[in-house]
């Protein structure tokens, strides 16, 4: 053991001698933790090689950036079921569920890495321009009867963002049900006086993890990307824009392109489901009741199939990321249309597989 200088009294090395132990078992503790949370082994073995090689301050870089959300307990198991069980018993009641073949293995994987179920029955409308789909989902609100779900990443205190949440606090005041989920860094530049008007209005709003010291928590690594919207459990959006009008008007170099989707039919369910659970982990607010699953319409009636796969903080696993490994992992032509541009290494490595085998389109 290291000894203090000489003239240190006796005491004083017994308390040094306890510090050391101390941070030996600590340390020790870190680097088991790093190895039983299943990481890339590269990221393992960076960690490891932080905490031995940079003593204190490889703990304190742990602690506030390392630390793997997923294997915490956010959401109980007890929760998770009753938040599920609506939409399972709709999925349950479906008559003559017929898979595809050729996408059967993929969607039995998303159903059994986080209940991500299957819906038949579904209208799409796809939407490629932020003009024809606000004007829409303003259609939409201005038309709820009983409950509008809004989930966002950012939503902008511009004029498309005032007239959504004049909406909002209109469809609030007339005993509509309307809840708000925004991510705390996607609206970091968003004055707090524009959610306390909504919330002054009858909004119930709720922010995404929210971030008071940005360079100090693990937590700016898990935001909440979702775009979705749900009107009555009859109708829902989901796709990539935000509430901003660059998705309406450009910026001032391009316009702005992004798809957005409206459904109707079963995988309503999915979505409600997803906006359910998110909203039950920003306000602990169980919401289960079958109004907001309701009876779908009889018309529709196409055996389009869709499926609502969803990641977060409580999932255990990175289900999109997985999913697409091994949808890549099938010798196939593969498009691929993504905004964001980073590529995990397990993706990276099956893209780069697949470059030998077949036609692979990056948009």
């Amino acid at each position: 053991m290291y000894k203090l200088p000489s003239g240190t009294s006796e005491p004083m090395q017994y308390v040094h001698n306890i510090i050391i132990a101390l941070y030996i078992i600590i340390t020790l503790g870190v680097m088991v933790r790093v190895l039983m949370d299943h990481r890339q082994p590269a990221k393992t073995m960076a960690w490891l090689l932080v905490l031995t090689f940079v003593p204190l301050v490889g703990i304190i870089f742990y602690f506030f950036f390392g630390q793997n959300t997923r294997k915490e307990r956010l959401i109980s198991q007890r929760s998770m079921d009753r938040l599920t069980k609506r939409s399972m018993l709709e999925y349950a009641e479906q008559g003559e569920l017929q898979l595809p073949n050729a996408h059967k293995e993929l969607i039995n994987l998303f159903t059994n890495l986080s209940l991500a179920l299957p819906y038949k029955d579904n209208e799409v409308e796809i939407f490629t321009n932020g003009y024809d789909f606000f004007l829409d989902l303003l259609d939409q609100i201005g038309n709820a009867r009983h409950h509008i779900h809004l989930g966002t990443y950012i939503i902008k205190d511009d004029a498309l963002g005032q007239l959504i949440a004049d909406a909002l606090i209109d469809k609030a005041q007339q005993g509509v049900e309307v809840r708000l989920i925004y991510d705390d860094v996607g609206c970091w530049s968003v004055k707090s006086k524009f959610f306390e008007r909504m919330m002054h209005g009858g909004v119930q709003v709720q922010s995404f993890m929210p971030v008071r010291f940005p360079m100090f928590t693990s937590k700016m690594n898990y935001r909440n990307h979702r775009k979705l919207c749900i009107i009555d459990g009859q109708t829902g959006y989901i796709g990539g824009m935000n509430v901003a009008l660059r998705y309406v008007k450009g910026t001032r170099k391009q316009e702005w392109r992004d798809t957005h989707l409206r459904l109707r039919g079963g995988a309503v369910y999915g979505i409600q489901r997803a906006f359910l659970v998110d909203w039950y982990f920003v306000s602990r607010t169980l919401i289960t009741d079958k109004a907001y699953y309701p009876v779908l319409s009889p018309l529709i009636r196409n055996n389009c199939i869709a499926q609502v796969v969803t990641c977060s903080p409580v999932s255990p696993w990175p289900d999109i990321m997985q999913g697409t490994c091994a949808y890549c992992s099938k010798p196939r032509n593969t498009f691929i249309w993504s905004r964001l541009t980073s590529c995990q290494p397990n993706l990276y490595s099956s893209l780069c597989a697949l470059l030998d085998k077949l036609e692979l389109t990056l948009g």
